[in-house]
C-alpha cells in the first residue's frame, strides 16, 4: 500500500536516499507545453540509489523547486527525444564536465536508442565544445552509460536495468508519429516499471492493451492524459473506457494548465465529470509529493 507525504517542509530539499522504501516524486506533472506544473519529469528514489526519469526543459528548474539541481542528481533515464523530457539533458552534461570536481552522471539508455538521442538531439550543443583525442565529443564522454538487458515479463520482451533496489523494466510505446500503428512504426519512446509495483506509461497515445497488461501487475499506475481527443497522447475521453478496476488503480499525469476547469474540455455529450476521482480514477498526480511504497 503506498501513502502520499508532503516533501520540502520549511525549505528543507528532497533527500535522494529513502529508509529502504521506494518513493516516487513528479516534480512536475504538466504536458509538453504546460506552464503552471512544469512537465512531467520523475524522480524515484530506493535506499541510497535514484534515477531521474527524463528531464525536459523545465527539468533544471523543477529540480531548483525541491532544492536540487543537476549536479545533485546522479542517475538519468530518458524516455524519448521530445523537448519536455530531454530539453534539459544538455545543461545536465555541460555542467557537469565543466563544474570542478562534478564528476560524471550515469545515464541509462539502450544502445538503439543512444546513437539517435545523441546524433539527433544533443549533439548539436556538445559536440563541438572540445575536441577528445582529436575527435569530437560522444555522449559517453558526458554520461557513463548503463546498459539494459533484455528479459521477460509474461512471456514479452523488454527491458530491464537493476539499479541497487530499484529494477527498473523498461517497455517501449507507441507515442509518434501519429500514423504509427505499432511500436516498429514508431519512434523511440518507452514507459517504466519499478520493482513490479509502479508502472508509469511514458508518452503514448491510447493503447487498450498496454494498461490493461500491466495492471494485472501493478500496485498503482500513472497513466499520461492529454484533455482532447486526437493526437499523440492517450485522452481522457479514452482512458474513461478502461475497465473499472483498471482505473481504480490509476492516476492521470502529462495533463495540460486547465485541468482543474473542466467546463473548458468536458463537452455536453460526454459521459464524465473531468473529475478523475468522481470518474473512477484515483486521481490527478500532484507535483512535489512524495508517494512512498513500503
Amino acid at each position: 500500500m503506498y501513502t502520499v507525504q508532503e516533501i520540502c517542509k520549511n525549505g528543507e530539499p528532497v533527500p535522494l536516499t529513502t529508509d529502504g522504501q521506494l518513493r516516487v516524486v513528479f516534480i512536475g506533472t504538466g504536458s509538453a507545453f504546460a506552464k503552471r506544473r512544469r512537465q512531467s519529469n520523475i524522480l524515484i528514489i530506493q535506499g541510497k540509489h535514484h534515477v531521474l526519469i527524463d528531464c525536459g526543459t523545465q527539468g533544471p528548474l523543477a529540480l531548483n523547486d525541491i532544492g536540487l539541481s543537476v549536479l545533485k542528481v546522479r542517475t538519468y533515464l530518458p524516455t524519448h527525444s521530445h523537448a519536455d523530457h530531454i530539453g534539459g539533458l544538455e545543461e545536465v552534461a555541460l555542467m557537469n564536465r565543466y563544474t570542478p570536481n562534478a564528476g560524471k552522471p550515469q545515464m541509462i539508455v539502450l544502445r538503439d536508442y543512444q546513437d539517435s538521442l545523441w546524433s539527433k538531439s544533443l549533439s548539436g550543443g556538445a559536440e563541438f565544445c572540445e575536441a577528445n583525442q582529436g575527435r569530437p565529443l560522444q555522449l559517453a564522454d558526458f554520461f557513463e552509460i548503463l546498459r539494459p538487458d533484455t528479459t521477460q515479463v509474461e512471456g514479452r520482451k523488454f527491458w530491464s536495468y537493476k539499479h541497487g533496489p530499484l529494477d527498473i523494466v523498461i517497455m517501449r510505446t507507441r507515442h509518434f508519429p501519429d500514423t504509427a500503428v505499432s511500436v516498429d512504426e514508431s519512434q523511440w519512446c518507452c514507459g517504466i516499471m519499478v520493482n513490479r509495483r509502479v508502472w508509469i506509461s511514458g508518452d503514448t497515445m491510447f493503447d487498450r492493451d498496454y494498461p490493461l497488461r500491466f495492471g494485472t501487475l501493478a500496485e498503482v499506475m500513472f497513466h499520461d492524459c492529454q484533455l482532447f481527443f486526437g493526437g499523440v497522447h492517450a485522452s481522457y475521453q479514452e482512458l474513461m473506457t478502461l475497465p473499472d478496476d483498471v482505473r481504480a488503480k490509476m492516476f492521470l499525469y502529462h495533463y495540460g494548465d486547465n485541468w482543474d476547469k473542466p467546463d473548458t474540455w468536458v463537452n455536453d455529450s460526454d459521459d464524465f465529470s473531468g473529475d478523475p476521482v468522481k470518474d473512477g480514477f484515483l486521481g490527478w498526480t500532484r507535483q512535489q509529493v512524495a508517494y512512498d511504497f513500503p
